[in-house]
C-alpha cells in the first residue's frame, strides 16, 4: 500500500520541478544551433549549480552503475574508485576553473577542441 504522505510530497516535488522546467525554458532562452549554447549551458552555470551537478553525476551514475561493475569484472582492484572519488572531486574544483576560462577565451568546448588548440594536433 502506498503511503499518502509519501504520495503528497513526491507530487509536491514533481509539480514544483515541471513548473521550474517550463519557466526556465522561457527566461533567456539561447542558441541551441551553438555548441556551446547547447552543450555547456550557454556557459552561464555558477559554482553552485555546477557543484550539483557534478556530484550528482559523481556520486551516482559513477558510484551505482561503473563501481560495481568495476568490482565485479576486476575483483578488488575495482576499490580504488572509492578513495579516487572522494579526493579527485575537491582537487577538481581547486583546478578546473583555470581550465573554464582558458577554454571559455578560446571557446572550446570539449577535451578534442582543447587538444587542439593546445597541440596543434
Amino acid at each position: 500500500m502506498l503511503d499518502p504522505v509519501a504520495l503528497t510530497v513526491f507530487f509536491v516535488f514533481f509539480t514544483l520541478v515541471t513548473a521550474l522546467g517550463f519557466y526556465a525554458a522561457r527566461w533567456r532562452r539561447g542558441d541551441l544551433r551553438s555548441l556551446g549554447e547547447w552543450g555547456l549551458g550557454g556557459r552561464r552555470f555558477g559554482v553552485l549549480v555546477t557543484w550539483f551537478l557534478l556530484g550528482g553525476d559523481i556520486y551516482t551514475a559513477y558510484t551505482f552503475i561503473a563501481v560495481p561493475a568495476a568490482l565485479y569484472g576486476q575483483g578488488a582492484v575495482g576499490f580504488f574508485a572509492l578513495p579516487y572519488t572522494i579526493f579527485v572531486y575537491p582537487i577538481a574544483f581547486v583546478l578546473m576553473p583555470r581550465l573554464w576560462n582558458v577554454c571559455r577565451r578560446h571557446d572550446w568546448v570539449t577535451p578534442a577542441d582543447f587538444v587542439r588548440g593546445r597541440y596543434g594536433s
